[in-house]
């Protein structure tokens, strides 16, 4: 090493320093769970789990020696690596691996040449990489569950507490018919939480070893490969594929495309709640306090920061996906191109999803429901949005197409003149023939039409919890 001086993080400082990422975004964009699951150290401690198991196997079929394999675990620390020179030489060798087995290789050699011979043996790059990789993939989505359990929870209460708390649905951000803050809630928790479990089950089908050898024959094994695999695969608790994937890429794309999914759903309810969140609307407000959601020069100001961030991430993750898809078309039995697109693809996925599902969670708990806003804003058209509920009920009067006519005409005379709706519908007598005052007022309370809002919420909540 230099005379430049190390950090008490191990990273370089002084004039030749490295540089350090995105820190001052990873705080945005990623969580210190994911950020640990995906680092470097990460990422050699995985390969490094590789080489152990890989000599652990060969040394219980009489392969390697078990001294060997001994020394090979013995000497398995990635603090005994310098990783800016991997990183250095990866750059001329095409991939980590390379300079990696030949950087552990001199490690070991220093305290057992002997050993040193059997690090790696049989192996190649692709082999070590793609099992670090779905060994990084696992304990990151492992880690991004637990900030998803936290929003469904949050979200659960929401559909709870509030299965009755009515407001204005909107379609095509009109006023619409009434609806339930419970029932929006139980459309966004059912679609978190089933993007969380696609994304559960595609890592679990990820989780699979790489291990085919040069061209996938594993010929340097002598017949003993797939003996050889079944115990690594044990080892690293890792689903033994039927054969090596090293240009099958359509598990890590799966991986890739639920993810996706799983950043829409959350971009879903980010845009949700932050309509519901606008002042004119106010019936939701962002969670606040010091240094949350404020304004460089606007004092007064409570931004959804937290809808911000997973909306940005929304936006960039159909791009990411679409990459991961590209990268399934590789060569014959070893790719070019392709699979070194992957390597910083779906970690920037993994990273950009945890954000998401963490400010999500933060958002939802810490948000202020207002439902005297929402009786507010059911008024703000003066009854216009009861006309389908007296439609359907004058209809039994004299017919459905009659009906729509009437209150279509009606709902105009009403805007025209600036009168509530019902007002209008009580001085029309091809109204009041068939529906007295009293059956009129009753038809344009929303708490009355609801229909199946309730069951609905109790439907999401049954399956929630029965992990459907």
């Amino acid at each position: 090493m230099s005379d430049e001086a190390m950090r008490g993080d191990g990273a370089m400082v002084g004039g030749g320093a490295e540089p350090e990422g995105d820190r001052l975004l990873d705080g945005m964009f990623a969580t210190p769970a994911v950020l640990v699951a995906l680092d470097d150290g990460a990422r050699l401690r995985t390969m490094l789990a590789f080489e152990v198991a890989l000599a652990a196997a060969q040394a219980d079929l009489g392969i390697v020696p078990r001294d060997a394999a001994d020394m090979i675990a013995a000497c398995a620390s990635p603090k005994a690596f310098d990783i800016a020179a991997i990183a250095q030489a990866a750059g001329r060798a095409g991939n980590i691996a390379i300079p990696f087995v030949a950087a552990f290789t001199a490690i070991v050699a220093r305290r057992d040449g002997a050993a040193a011979r059997y690090v790696h043996w049989g192996a190649t790059s692709q082999d070590v990489i793609d099992t670090a990789t779905v060994l990084q993939l696992r304990a990151a989505v492992s880690a991004l569950r637990i900030d998803l359990l936290r929003l469904e929870t949050a979200l659960a209460r929401i559909v709870a507490d509030h299965a009755a708390t009515v407001l204005p649905g909107r379609t095509w951000l009109q006023h619409a018919v009434p609806t339930t803050l419970g029932l929006k809630a139980a459309g966004w928790l059912t679609a978190v939480a089933a993007a969380r479990r696609a994304v559960d089950d595609a890592a679990a089908r990820a989780a699979s070893l790489q291990f085919g050898g040069a061209a996938g024959t594993l010929a340097s094994l002598t017949g003993q490969g797939l003996d050889v695999a079944r115990r690594v695969a044990a080892h690293l608790d890792l689903r033994l594929p039927p054969l090596p994937w090293h240009t099958l890429r359509g598990e890590l794309a799966a991986c890739g495309g639920a993810l996706g999914v799983l950043c829409g759903a959350l971009g879903k309810l980010a845009r949700d709640l932050s309509l519901m969140m606008q002042t004119e609307i106010v019936e939701l407000l962002p969670p606040g306090g010091k240094g949350q959601g404020g304004s460089s020069t606007m004092p007064h100001k409570r931004n959804p920061v937290g809808c911000a961030i997973a909306l940005s991430v929304a936006t960039q993750a159909p791009g990411l996906v679409a990459t991961l898809l590209s990268a399934m078309v590789q060569e014959h039995e070893r790719g070019l191109g392709g699979w070194h697109a992957e390597w910083q693809t779906l970690p920037a996925l993994l990273r950009l999803a945890a954000a998401s599902a963490a400010r999500m969670a933060e958002t939802v708990e810490g948000t202020e429901i207002r439902p005297g806003a929402m009786r507010a804003d059911l008024g703000r058209t003066h009854g216009l949005m009861m006309a389908e509920a007296v439609s359907m009920d004058l209809a039994r009067s004299i017919g459905k197409e009659d009906a729509h006519h009437v209150l279509e005409e009606a709902s105009r005379t009403a805007l025209a003149e600036g009168r509530p709706l019902e007002q209008v519908l009580k001085q029309d007598r091809r109204v009041t023939v068939a529906l007295s005052a009293d059956e009129i007022g009753r038809l344009m309370d929303p708490a009355h039409y609801l229909g199946n809002a309730r069951d609905f919420c109790e439907r999401a909540l049954q399956a929630w919890r029965g992990g459907e």
